[in-house]
């Protein structure tokens, strides 16, 4: 809005004439009321700093655990990932290649539209609200990231049938709590996950998601170059061999008990979702902040709206990019 209004000859360098302000951004002929004032283009130039601000100020833990895709359209998209024989075969003299089989493994994903309206009342222009400008798109920003988390955490916590025991991925009892002993039976399991041939997927973990509970102690597993034996008489130090080897992602959505399959002791040894994801979020068009658009109100009301929208589908995609701990028996 300060920009605006230098556009138009203020001279200031801050909002402390906020009168003067507004008079420069929107026009000699604020005094005559909102209806001679195109306030609607006027916003739409400044608005997306503020947007941005409320979007990227929530939690954004999903973007570091996740694979993005790009979509073009609101169908669903397929995604395969080939399976089959794919490793080299020795070549006879001659030099003919031999020909290697290759089989789908089908993911979907599907975007949606996500958005809200807010107005500005004509008063609170005309009051020198400044505050009322910078902070609708802001709330609208904010939404955008909010509904986000909303949306992936509710898909990625429902997962009763994609972490299981059939697949491989799913440990349970009290060996499964996170620490040093805890965490060399996932990555030991993870590494035993194979391909559907049986054999080695080739995959690193790289990642530990945990709740807020268990941050300390995801801290203290990547950080630590050892701990202290709290069982024996002497307190003696113990080795941590997995320091530095697992990056820490850190949610509160994990342990709220307003998701399906909420926990504060359970755990998630992940893959990096760029080798192989266990969820993905697709974007229309890859835009991955949401738009905001301004324009005079309806014509019964005095004021300015803003609309704001997002458009994006999230999904689970391969139960071999992961390994989750109860975390209790």
């Amino acid at each position: 809005l300060l920009e605006v209004a230098r556009a138009n000859g203020y001279t200031g360098w801050n909002f402390r004439d906020s009168r003067e302000v507004l008079r420069c951004a929107f026009g000699q002929s604020l005094q005559a009321g909102f209806s001679t004032i195109d306030i609607g283009g006027i916003l739409s130039n400044v608005t997306n700093k503020f947007l941005l601000e409320g979007f990227f100020s929530v939690e954004r833990t999903w973007r570091n655990i996740c694979a993005v895709r790009n979509v073009s359209d609101f169908k669903t998209v397929t995604s395969y990932r080939l399976v089959g024989k794919d490793q080299y075969e020795k070549v006879a003299p001659g030099g003919e290649l031999k020909h290697g089989t290759l089989g789908e493994q089908a993911y979907t994903n599907k975007a949606e539209t996500y958005g809200l309206i807010l107005a500005i009342d004509r008063r609170d222009v005309i009051n020198d609200d400044l505050g009322a400008i910078t902070t609708v798109p802001r709330k609208l920003g904010r939404g955008s990231g909010l509904k986000i988390n909303d949306i992936f955490w509710s898909i990625f916590m429902n997962n009763a049938a994609f972490f299981t025991a059939g697949n491989n991925n799913y440990l349970t009892g009290a060996d499964t709590a996170l620490g040093i002993d805890g965490l060399t039976k996932a990555e030991v399991a993870f590494n035993n996950l194979v391909d559907p041939d049986g054999k080695p997927l080739g995959v690193m973990p790289q990642v530990i998601l945990v709740p807020t509970a268990l941050s300390a102690m995801g801290t203290m597993l990547f950080k630590s170059l050892e701990f202290r034996d709290t069982t024996a008489n002497t307190k003696t130090p113990v080795a941590n061999p997995h320091q530095g080897k697992f990056r820490v992602e850190v949610s509160r959505y994990l342990s709220n008990t307003q998701y399906t399959g909420f926990s504060d002791k359970a755990w998630y040894l992940l893959a990096d979702p760029t080798d192989l994801p266990v969820i993905e979020v697709a974007f229309l068009n890859g835009q991955e902040s949401p738009t905001i658009e301004t324009a005079d109100a309806d014509f019964n009301m005095l004021g300015v709206q803003m609309r704001g929208y997002h458009d994006f589908g999230v999904n689970l995609q391969e139960p071999r990019g992961g390994v989750k701990s109860k975390g209790e028996v």
